[in-house]
């Protein structure tokens, strides 16, 4: 897995290292957005993040028979945190995603959440590879929020699953 918090643009949402929760006899290589950047330029209108799309990917899975391999995604914290001397906090749930071109699997859309991973893709069954793609949006600002780096961790969950 990709891991990075470097944050270049103005709101900044970096990929925290997540564990396979797959068995120890089971495994893939996974591929995930190292980051997403949204530059935003008027807080009273939704930013899309860029890169866009971001691709999410899977391959050489070798899943137990009949298996199905699904990707979440969850906030590690409430709000993204904010840059140096405060300001209002942009709630996590404030980034959602839309997919399309899923190739093995359906895609699902979503939003950020703290307390509960969300769906992003799952496989078809006894999968070798697949893919999604994930078009980021941020919903228009509280008031408050001050220029600078925000940024927001999230941990990616890989399972799996009986379809």
């Amino acid at each position: 897995m990709k891991h990075t918090t470097l944050c270049t643009l103005a709101i900044c949402l970096s990929v925290c290292a997540g564990f396979a929760r797959l068995a120890t006899a089971e495994s893939v290589d996974i591929s995930v957005p190292s980051s997403v950047g949204f530059y935003v330029t008027d807080v009273t209108v939704p930013t899309t993040g860029s890169p866009n799309p971001t691709a999410v990917s899977f391959s050489n899975a070798s899943l137990d028979l009949g298996k199905s391999l699904r990707i979440s995604i969850k906030a590690d914290a409430t709000d993204f945190a904010t840059p140096s001397g405060g300001g209002t906090a942009i709630p996590a749930a404030y980034v959602s995603w839309t997919t399309s071109g899923a190739v093995g699997g359906t895609g699902f859309n979503g939003s950020l959440n703290f307390l509960n991973y969300t769906d992003v893709f799952q496989s078809v069954a006894n999968p070798l590879s697949g893919t999604v793609d994930m078009s980021w949006r941020l919903t228009p600002l509280p008031a408050g929020i001050r220029a600078g780096n925000h940024t927001l961790s999230i941990t990616w969950k890989l399972e799996s699953i009986n379809p």
